[in-house]
């Protein structure tokens, strides 16, 4: 009965902290919101929202029956308020996302204790992923990437003796030329593989060494699907003057490349899948 009142008294207190919490940081998630719908590197946040909300439900009972509150959440969370009221002023909205995604981690801690935080470190993890990149460091990253892809295309068009001439992310053909844009740069496959690999790393694997190289895994599959697409559009253009570059063929053969890198990451959870598996066993 004592066991009941205290669960009780635990949903009350998150239900309270839940309320308070949406009204003081609703500027937070209204900006968070249009950053994300801006964005075509973060559309998949809204599909993600809702699986960390479910895997938070999945976790009610540690939430509820943790080993207690820790002062040590207080100081996080009064810092982090702070943080996020100066972040308002001066008008930073990484700063404010981040306020407010470590507000989340300073009221579990405050409530729950610290080891809650091992059973949630997953959706936390996925909490921080939503946070858009600043614009200068996902230029930068996205520049890099556009060049390795477009000198690892130039490499694989050789194999195939196609006479391309790189200069920089333009790859030039006799009588086309080919830009390797942002969105062949591979960022946006690698922020939704990286998402998409803790979400199944979470729900089929129980090592935290399995989900570890699950996420590692897929940081190549991104780089290698989007030299995949690059490569298939010179090729398919020097063998049969088909330009895949522009319309509905971008589209689509950017999608049948994007699930062909999810199935590679499907593939790799298997085997990790298989290798617990056998350990369990011994």
């Amino acid at each position: 009965m004592e066991r009941t009142g205290l669960n009780r008294k635990s949903i009350l207190l998150f239900s309270l902290a839940a309320l308070l919490f949406a009204a003081a940081y609703y500027p937070a998630f209204t900006t968070l919101a249009r950053k994300w719908a801006a964005s075509e590197d973060y559309t998949h946040a809204f599909f993600t929202v809702p699986i960390i909300l479910y895997m938070l439900w999945m976790q009610r009972g540690a939430l509820a029956n943790g080993p207690g509150s820790t002062l040590l959440g207080l100081p996080l969370v009064v810092g982090a308020a702070l943080l996020y009221l100066l972040s308002l002023q001066l008008q930073i909205p990484t700063v404010t996302f981040l306020a407010t995604m470590l507000t989340i981690v300073g009221i579990i801690m405050y409530l729950s204790g610290i080891r809650v935080l091992r059973d949630l470190a997953i959706p936390v993890l996925l909490l921080f992923l939503l946070i858009p990149l600043p614009n200068q460091l996902l230029s930068m990253v996205t520049a890099t990437l556009q060049l390795k892809v477009s000198q690892a295309s130039e490499w694989v068009a050789h194999l195939f003796a196609i006479p391309l001439f790189r200069e920089g992310n333009v790859l030039h053909l006799s009588d086309k030329t080919f830009q390797v844009v942002e969105a062949c740069s591979g960022i946006r496959s690698l922020i939704s593989l990286s998402t998409l690999s803790l979400i199944l790393g979470y729900f089929t694997l129980f090592r935290w060494r399995s989900i570890v190289l699950l996420l590692l895994f897929s940081v190549p599959v991104a780089i290698f699907i989007n030299i995949v697409r690059v490569v298939s559009l010179v090729l398919v253009y020097e063998w049969f003057a088909i330009d895949l570059s522009e319309g509905m063929a971008h589209t689509v053969s950017g999608l049948v490349l994007f699930l062909l890198g999810l199935g590679l990451l499907v593939f790799f959870q298997r085997i990790l899948e298989s290798w617990e598996a056998k350990k369990k066993r011994a």
